[in-house]
């Protein structure tokens, strides 16, 4: 799995950097006008950290991740 970005142009994503091969399946996150969705190196090493540890398994259930959250509230 890889990060990317892109703009919407004529109704169609255009991705910014190297190519992604016909039939890629895609998640696509957009924001809302307004919002800013830059982040640094750092923020996105850690993100590709993490979509790395999901890929290889290494994960929480949801309950847990909720219950983790509810005690950083």
């Amino acid at each position: 799995m890889r990060i990317t970005t892109g703009t919407v142009i004529s109704g169609k994503v255009v991705i910014r950097g190297p190519a992604i091969a016909d039939g890629t399946d895609v998640y696509v996150l957009t924001r809302e006008v307004g919002e800013t969705s830059d982040l640094s190196s750092e923020e996105l090493a850690d993100l590709e950290a993490g979509i790395a540890e999901a890929d290889q398994g290494d994960l929480i259930s949801g309950a847990t991740f909720f219950q983790h959250l509810r005690r950083h509230e």
